[in-house]
């Protein structure tokens, strides 16, 4: 059964519960409507470094190749303005509770600290101010969407990175924040290795995933080589991570499909972050791409080349869960598969757009979004409507079909849900502003800033105040993506509306918004906000 327009005709006599506390799971009559969640995100991936054309507004490259996910893609929906945040760890928080950093139990920034100066940017001593205290894991109070749909009657697994629990403590742990399964998620950022080690007789990746991954660590057979049709030239070889954690994926497909519940997985691996190497096949196919023996662009293009194949495991996982080859136990039409990234990209060029993961400019935010229901969302469409990491919590609350919610007083989200679009891709609605806040300094890359990205008379506008230089910038995202012309004094009125909109957002009062600015170095005090263009 596919899902309405009009939603509440799915859950006709149903009785819906007001968004409060709940000690029990709800399982709804007419569970079947509801859709099974796939969240694939790659870690590093560029907007456009993806073979898929219509996604990235043309601009990807031929270097990239990406044969999987462009079937997704003619199957299914493609955001070309899909924003994260800029940096991986705040992205997983957004996701994870629905809300911006500026929320108490959501206190996350960027990896590590807010004062990471030099390395290429400002010294501590040449900085005018001091970044405030941060957290590394979202909060124990707060409300996750593990929680939220687990509420809703989903069973939930986490795969791959997590890295915004386990820091302080187990009780942040996907395990303990509503995930009935965890393969390998804990605070940990990134892969140590990314090929099997002999240790002591045994086959494991070193140092990577809290050894969950070692199971499938045995070197490559020639039984599973062929069952995934893989060449015969790695017989014997290292096991590479990528292939750990698609077997991860294949095994818990097949246990939550099992069950006569709809499910959430979080499919997160490391690729395509740091150490970059790929499997021998695929670097030599990348080698063969690009013409020539660049080691670090072949691995790199290689990585992608096994993200992608993870990508068609997943779409044979959801027609055939049990790996039987019999499709009869297909969940396909029943699945939503969303495929993503958590930053921009870092280990080369996003041009034509400006910038690297860490930055607020297009390519340290803007990420590839690929959405793919059979039967639900119409095939190879295109949207530009506005997505930010916040928006995936209330759209599947939403999906599930909004039984249960958390509390606007104790955990409101910040995102807007677009399950509407994804059955509607031509609707003309927009979406409201999407606000960054960062209040502190991440090497070359970041030094304080607010943002706000919003659609005004027809144009998709970004305006950023930049703390150091007390200065503010605009671009026009829709004839500028790659922010070369700075129009702030052009067109004034527009940067005035959207200063007052930031201003706004900045003071609004709830028990819970708490936004953090630059220090004064001298005082040790809250600079504020930034006021307004025209005051």
């Amino acid at each position: 059964m596919r899902v309405s327009q009009n939603i509440g005709n799915i859950f006709l006599g149903l009785v819906i519960i007001g968004f409060g506390v709940c000690s029990e799971p709800i399982i709804a009559k007419g569970a079947e409507a509801r859709p099974n969640i796939i969240v694939f995100m790659v870690d590093d991936l560029g907007w456009n470094h993806i073979g898929v054309e219509k996604a990235t507004l043309n601009t990807a490259k031929d270097i990239y190749k990406t044969p999987n996910l462009d079937k997704l893609a003619n199957g299914g929906l493609s955001f070309t303005h899909a924003y994260a945040q800029p940096n991986c760890a705040p992205t997983r928080a957004a996701m994870l509770s629905g809300q911006y950093p500026a929320r108490i139990n959501n206190d996350v920034y960027v990896v590590g600290h807010l004062n990471r100066y030099g390395n290429g940017g400002l010294t501590e001593n040449d900085a005018r101010f001091r970044g405030p205290r941060q957290s590394k894991d979202v909060g124990v109070g707060a409300v996750t969407v593990a929680e939220a749909l687990k509420r809703n009657g989903y069973m939930t697994a986490h795969i791959g990175k997590y890295h915004v629990g386990g820091h302080a403590g187990d009780e942040t742990m996907p395990e303990n924040v509503g995930f009935d399964i965890n393969v390998g998620g804990f605070s940990q950022g990134n892969q140590a290795t990314c090929f099997a080690s002999k240790r002591e007789g045994d086959w494991v990746f070193e140092g990577t995933g809290l050894g969950h991954f070692d199971k499938y660590a045995e070197p490559y057979s020639a039984s599973y080589l062929e069952k995934r049709k893989l060449p015969s030239s790695l017989l014997g070889t290292k096991k590479h991570i990528s292939d750990a954690l698609g077997d991860a994926l294949r095994d818990t497909i097949a246990e939550l499909s099992s069950t006569d519940r709809p499910f959430y997985l979080q499919f997160h691996p490391y690729a395509v972050h740091s150490p970059v190497r790929a499997r021998s096949d695929l670097k030599l196919e990348a080698i063969n791409i690009i013409g020539d023996e660049d080691e670090g662009m072949a691995d790199y293009i290689g990585f992608i080349l096994g993200v992608d194949e993870n990508i068609g495991r997943v779409i044979d996982a959801v027609r055939d869960p049990n790996g039987d080859g019999d499709d009869s136990d297909s969940i396909e039409s029943s699945t939503l598969i969303l495929f993503t990234s958590d930053n921009g990209g870092t280990h080369t060029d996003n041009y034509p757009l400006r910038g690297v993961k860490g930055m607020i400019t297009e390519g340290g935010i803007r990420v590839p979004l690929i959405a793919y229901w059979p039967g639900v969302i119409p095939e190879n469409t295109v949207t530009d409507y506005m997505v930010h990491s916040v928006d995936y919590y209330p759209t599947f609350i939403d999906l599930a079909g909004g039984l249960w919610g958390p509390s606007d007083q104790t955990h409101p989200l910040d995102g807007e849900s677009f399950m509407d679009i994804l059955e509607n891709p031509k609707s003309k609605r927009r979406r409201g502003p999407i606000f960054y806040l960062f209040p502190g300094y991440m090497d070359w890359r970041a030094e304080p800033f607010v943002t706000i990205i919003d659609d005004i008379g027809g144009k998709r506008l970004k305006l950023s105040y930049f703390y150091e230089d007390n200065a503010w910038e605009l671009y026009d995202l829709n004839a500028d993506y790659g922010e070369t012309s700075n129009i702030v004094k052009k067109h004034a009125s527009s940067a005035s509306i959207l200063s007052r909109k930031i201003d706004e957002w900045l003071r609004k009062t709830h028990s819970t918004w708490n936004p953090k600015y630059p220090l004064s170095k001298d005082t040790g005090v809250s600079v504020g906000p930034p006021g307004f263009i025209g005051e």
